[in-house]
């Protein structure tokens, strides 16, 4: 079992800019990203990605994305400094925000959603083996 999680978090580096794209679509290049398994039709893909990148106001939402996700990050940080435990759990969740700004995109960008959310499966996917994992080997 060790060897088949090994091997699928080596897929995840060598995807990497495919992961990326969740918070970060307007940076990426298509030809790096595998959408292959997600059933994406590469030229829909491509183009509702660049009427994304040209449109201030949807693009703007991932512009205000990782803003947000680098402020939690400091303040996640900060908590952690002071041992304000409490504290970090008020803190909203990263995945709430992802989908919250995914789920605010109209249906003209129904490629470029369905890339999102299949990428966001898997990671879920993959933290919630890797939670399995871990507690597999504490016994």
């Amino acid at each position: 079992m060790k060897d088949e999680f090994a091997e699928r978090f080596e897929q995840f580096k060598t995807n990497k800019s495919t992961l990326a794209f969740i918070v970060n679509p307007l940076n990426t290049n298509t030809n790096e990203i595998n959408i292959e398994p997600f059933g994406i039709d590469a030229g829909s893909l491509q183009m509702q990605l660049l009427n994304l990148k040209t449109k201030d106001f949807w693009s703007g939402k991932f512009t205000e994305l990782k803003s947000k996700l680098e402020e939690l990050e400091v303040q996640k940080c900060m908590h952690i400094a002071q041992h304000k435990w409490t504290a970090l759990k008020e803190i909203p969740r990263v995945e709430a925000l992802i989908f919250g700004t995914w789920n605010s995109l109209p249906e003209c960008y129904s490629e470029v959603k369905k890339l999102a959310y299949g990428v966001l499966t898997i990671f879920d996917i993959f933290v919630r083996a890797s939670v399995l994992l871990h507690e597999y080997n504490k016994k």
